[in-house]
């Protein structure tokens, strides 16, 4: 145990400092990737906006900053002769790597409950506030403009054009079917609140398409036409519920870009979806499996960091740098498994965990 806590007094601060350090770079590069864009953007703005990237950022940068501290500190035990005398103890060297695969368990852990509670709901504030904010003061909509935007209760959302003054969306349309019935609610203008869309001078139709062929023989021809075509209402002012909120229409819709929208227990509701086409369930399993592959790399790294950093470790620079060739290594492995179960080349669980097995496999084997 007094190795134990030696060894974890040595890590801790250095595992903080690594977490602090990678953190600030990841947000930096966000920042300079956006410069361009946040000329003029108040500062309180900029700063909400960096802030809704860290819990993504933390589940990405805790492996590399556990392999960090790894290196650092078994590359420090090395020089000071430390395994020889861990060997002569008769204290096998993996024993002294338990306290940082305890650490690894807990960033696991977390990386999982982030994945789960934390990181969809502000991966998608983030691309709220970046079109909605910061791109523009509240028009994120015009993002939105020409596309057809499901709303729920098999429900579709267009609008032709968008009016930054106003900030409001132009020539909108709400589509609807049931069997051959299909309701169509144009309107002049219209605006997006949460989940509550405001119409201003609406007119809803009724059209029964399975009434449409009886057109051609009918005797009373205009009686027919209002069979099927019918005026339900129209008027100034009509609110309309969507289950989809403006704020994650502007984050699915208005690039193409994902920034995993989906949480653990979603992304595994999708793979057990029975309706799901075949394509799409590749997808979901692909991603479901990255979702898991991903945090637990913080256990399947420090094994090999440990063995490596014990062998080649013993001065900081060359620590330093052999933690990141270990992480850019991983990475590299695990989005090559991704791409090519991306492409059908592997099954999707082979995709996403190929990494973790191979670096699991080469820690235990260097460690023995």
């Amino acid at each position: 145990m007094t190795l134990y806590r030696h060894l974890l007094r040595e890590s801790l601060p250095v595992l903080l400092l690594a977490l602090l350090f990678l953190t600030a770079v990841f947000l930096f590069g966000f920042f300079y990737a956006g410069a361009r864009w946040l000329e003029g953007v108040p500062l309180p703005k900029v700063a909400r906006w960096l802030s809704y990237h860290v819990p993504g950022v933390l589940v990405q940068v805790f492996p590399i900053a556990l392999v960090t501290t790894t290196v650092l500190v078994f590359g420090r035990l090395s020089a000071e002769g430390a395994p020889f005398a861990l060997l002569s103890g008769g204290i096998p060297l993996w024993r002294a790597a338990l306290p940082l695969l305890w650490a690894g368990l807990l960033l696991s852990g977390l990386a999982l409950y982030l994945q789960e509670k934390l990181v969809p709901h502000y991966n998608e504030r983030v691309r709220t506030a970046w079109w909605d904010e910061i791109h523009t003061q509240g028009a994120g909509l015009f993002r939105l403009k020409g596309l057809q935007i499901p709303i729920g209760q098999g429900r579709s959302l267009y609008f032709e054009d968008f009016d930054m003054e106003r900030k409001e969306m132009v020539g909108v349309r709400i589509a609807s079917f049931r069997e051959e019935e299909g309701t169509f609610l144009f309107a002049e203008r219209g605006s997006w609140e949460d989940r509550v869309i405001t119409l201003k001078g609406y007119r809803l139709y009724r059209i029964d398409f399975a009434e449409v062929p009886g057109l051609e023989a009918a005797q009373d021809l205009l009686a027919q036409t209002r069979r099927v075509f019918r005026v339900v209402s129209q008027g100034e002012v009509l609110e309309v519920e969507s289950d989809l909120s403006r704020a994650r229409a502007i984050a699915d819709y208005a690039d193409t870009f994902s920034f995993g929208r989906d949480s653990l227990s979603q992304a595994w509701a999708k793979v057990r979806d029975p309706f799901l086409a075949p394509l799409e369930r590749w997808r979901a399993r692909l991603e479901f499996h990255s979702k898991l592959a991903l945090p637990l790399a913080n256990l399947v790294l420090v094994l090999l960091a440990a063995a490596m950093a014990l062998k080649y470790g013993r001065s900081t620079g060359l620590a330093l740098g052999l933690s990141v060739v270990l992480a850019l290594a991983y990475y590299g492995a695990f989005f090559l498994g991704r791409s090519l179960a991306g492409i059908g080349a592997l099954p999707p669980e082979l995709g996403a965990w190929g990494a973790n097995l191979l670096f699991l496999a080469l820690g235990a084997r260097a460690l023995r």
